[in-house]
């Protein structure tokens, strides 16, 4: 500490007396030395009880306590207010808080997003502008906050004790027990009689107490102030509950049915007629591929139609539009990385999501520079509790954990499940369009592994399936000694029409959990691993036994009706 009562021993020091020594030296034992040395000790802790406060450098910087504990960061005081370091925010108060490159500081909470830039009287609480006292400042390249702000953003209370040279934080939304000194005692720096003192505590005065000793207690007073003191000496032990309590989970809308079971619908450029559209029995929620970020920075593109949402709701399915990156990764790195152009994206997806209706946005970003992973995860957390504000469900898009850093290790999957409503598992692409051998779309063993996975990071009443209405076609070419493969992704239609053309009888295949079909024709040999009634039927089964929230299907059109009256009478209600 750096403000610390030091006892000053006002004794005078004892004048060595001549006495006449018996012949041979006669030593005293050790343990009575230590006898008269703690009697010593008692002895001056009762008669000398007074303290000096040592002077503090004028340059000298408060301490920071929080929670019982003298913290590692330094606190700037200017014009009476204090600053605390925007590391002991990140450390001790919320993991979460981001500094973004323009110089931004940015909290996002359950319901608010609140952005403070450096030297400016402005904050923006939900994209509405807010005044405020002191701005966040700069001490070289370090962010301090005024304490003012902190209060405001943080369920703490703060105190400036300029005597001890203390700033103080408490948390409010954790409950504390609090007692009172019975009798004046010594608060120490350690729970020993021999540690150095702090300060003389006096009866009546209110301590929070931090473990529950057997003789020593761990306490802090009101001024910051922080040691240990006999057990004895203190009363009166209560607990009380936390004075500032966490705003509720969000809800999203109740949904027809017990679990998500949604479509996405693939648009190109023009949305699909609603009524050449037949009956899904069983489907909830429909996700229409409208919006997508646009080669210039921060403008979204909208391929929105009313005529669909209208008929959507007119059935009971909810639409959650998709929101993609166009899967490029430059112009996405672009926009997360810019505190404005992300208030830009958003605030077009809820001008967008009013204007139409909507019930929900799902996220789809792909092919993302891993070093970007970090600011997607920033980018929803912006965005979420603003959708919510809205009354509308967030969703995302992942792959399963892999190697490839721009498909699959750019995702923190643990921390976007914090964020949003539901985490979709794109269970599907096993073997990818771009792949050099033959494989299925998705065995249901591969299946099982990429949920098992993910529940590793994302928790089961979040996680939605995702499950591929389509299946590629695979042609292998043999020539001089080389095999060249071409896939041909067909619905389950054009599959069964290839089938029946072609005069093939697909057989069982136990690993893959799949139908599969093979036709040779001289140097070309066809491979194909089928998606139907069966497969699906496994794969709502594996919903069922994790429990997960629902499943999503890639995509509208490339099913056969009878998938629906399977999800229906396994998953939907």
């Amino acid at each position: 500490m750096r403000i610390l009562p030091e006892l000053v021993p006002n004794t005078p020091t004892p004048e060595r007396t001549k006495s006449v020594m018996p012949k041979g030296p006669k030593r005293v034992p050790w343990p009575v030395l230590i006898l008269a040395a703690l009697i010593l000790l008692i002895v001056g802790t009762v008669i000398y009880p007074s303290f000096q406060y040592v002077e503090l450098p004028m340059d000298s910087r408060p301490y920071l306590v929080h929670q019982g504990e003298i913290q590692k960061f330094p606190v700037v005081v200017e014009k009476g207010e204090a600053y605390v370091p925007l590391r002991f925010i990140q450390d001790k108060l919320d993991p979460h808080v981001h500094w973004d490159e323009s110089g931004v500081m940015v909290v996002t909470t359950r319901d608010k997003v609140v952005k403070l830039r450096t030297q400016s009287l402005t904050a923006y609480v939900n994209q509405h502008p807010v005044s405020l006292q002191f701005p966040v400042i700069l001490d070289g390249k370090e962010p301090y906050v005024p304490a003012s702000t902190l209060e405001t953003l943080y369920p703490v209370s703060t105190r400036y004790s300029q005597e001890y040279g203390i700033f103080l934080v408490r948390s409010l939304d954790i409950p504390r027990t609090v007692g009172e000194i019975r009798t004046g005692t010594i608060l120490r720096t350690k729970a020993s009689p021999l540690a150095r003192r702090v300060r003389m505590l006096p009866a009546g005065e209110q301590v929070v107490v931090y473990g529950d000793g057997t003789r020593w207690l761990k306490v802090e007073t009101s001024s910051g102030l922080c040691g240990f003191v006999l057990k004895r000496h203190v009363s009166e032990l209560r607990q009380e509950p936390p004075a500032a309590q966490q705003p509720s989970d969000y809800v999203p809308s109740p949904l027809k049915g017990d679990k998500v079971v949604l479509v996405w619908e693939q648009v190109d450029r023009i949305t699909p007629d609603p009524s050449s559209l037949g009956e899904m029995p069983g489907l909830n929620v429909v996700s229409p591929t409208w919006f997508h970020l646009a080669d210039i920075p921060g403008e979204v593109e909208n391929r929105a139609d009313m005529r669909y949402v209208n008929w959507a709701h007119s059935r009971g399915y909810q639409v959650w539009a998709l929101f993609s990156n166009s899967f490029d990764p430059e112009r996405t790195s672009v926009v997360l990385r810019d505190s404005a152009l992300r208030d830009k994206v958003i605030s077009q997806l809820l001008i967008y999501a009013d204007v139409y209706k909507l019930d929900g946005i799902n996220v789809d970003f792909e092919n993302v520079y891993l070093a970007d992973g970090p600011y997607l995860t920033q980018f929803m957390r912006e965005l979420t509790p603003l959708l919510h504000s809205q009354g509308l469900t967030v969703s995302i898009d992942i792959t399963v954990r892999s190697t490839s850093p721009n498909w699959s290790l750019f995702l923190e999957r643990d921390k976007l499940a914090q964020v949003v409503d539901y985490v979709m598992l794109m269970a599907y692409d096993q073997y990818p369009h771009g792949s050099k051998v033959s494989g299925p779309v998705s065995t249901i063993p591969w299946t099982e592994w990429t949920i098992t996975t993910t529940l590793e990071e994302v928790p089961k009443d979040k996680l939605v399936l995702g499950v591929p209405f389509y299946t590629r076609l695979w042609k292998e070419t043999r020539e001089n000694g080389q095999t060249t493969v071409t896939p041909r992704a067909l619905g389950m239609e054009g599959i069964a029409l290839w089938l029946k053309d072609e005069n093939v009888t697909p057989e069982y295949q136990a690993d893959t959990g799949l139908l599969y079909a093979e036709k040779k024709a001289g140097n070309v040999t066809y491979k194909v691993w089928l998606e139907d009634v069966q497969s699906m039927k496994k794969r709502i089964d594996l919903v069922n036994k994790y429990d997960l929230a629902g499943v999503a299907a890639w995509r509208r059109g490339f099913e056969t009706p009878d998938i629906w009256e399977v999800i229906c009478e396994n998953l939907g209600s």
